[in-house]
């Protein structure tokens, strides 16, 4: 059993650096980009530290939450077309973060 936890322990410290490392990059990507308008950079970052950046929940809800504020953001019609498809390849990352995620907890 401890050797089980160990494993899982190992896994979630190797997840939390992949997500601290997206997380950057999607600041730098988006946040720190000024011709994405003022509101969704306000928003991309709000939703990285209320939701992403949170390890007080679970892991699916974190990043489910995440993707959601990134989804809202897409939709809005002033995003410049290259945020708009590095917002899409973050929401594919995150998802592939939290398949593999529950992949390994079967």
């Amino acid at each position: 059993m401890r050797a089980h936890q160990a494993f899982v322990a190992g896994d979630l410290f190797m997840v939390e650096k992949m997500i601290s490392d997206l997380s950057q990059d999607i600041r730098v990507s988006i946040a720190e980009d000024s011709s994405v308008p003022r509101n969704v950079r306000s928003n991309v970052v709000t939703g990285l530290e209320t939701y992403l950046m949170n390890e007080k929940d679970d892991l699916d809800l974190r990043i489910y939450s995440t993707i959601s504020v990134l989804e809202e953001q897409i939709n809005d019609t002033n995003i410049p077309q290259h945020a708009r498809t590095r917002l899409f390849e973050f929401i594919r990352d995150l998802e592939g973060i939290v398949r593999n995620w529950e992949n390994k907890a079967k």
